[in-house]
């Protein structure tokens, strides 16, 4: 997350937040930086279920049912979501 959207939130480094739409909730740690841009929380892929205190991973924030504009493909790479401290 980028150090703007962090601080208005008053969020830091390493602190576990909670990421959630009206799909779902995650809790994740957080790293602050500028590599970032403004607006934009980044999560790689790749949490267990097993390792999540919520039962979910980052992918059941993103609709299943979203297609992309180029052949109709699987779109999993973005989806509105709220961020705040867990």
């Amino acid at each position: 997350m980028h150090p703007d959207d962090a601080r208005a939130r008053g969020l830091a480094d390493v602190r576990r937040i909670r990421v959630w739409n009206d799909r779902g909730s995650v809790i994740l740690k957080l790293q602050v930086t500028d590599a970032v841009p403004r607006g934009v929380v980044a999560s790689e892929k790749g949490a267990w279920l097993a390792t999540s205190p919520t039962g979910q991973t980052i992918s059941a924030l993103v609709s299943a049912d979203d297609r992309a504009d180029l052949a109709q493909g699987a779109c999993f790479n973005d989806t509105g979501v709220e961020v705040g401290l867990a």
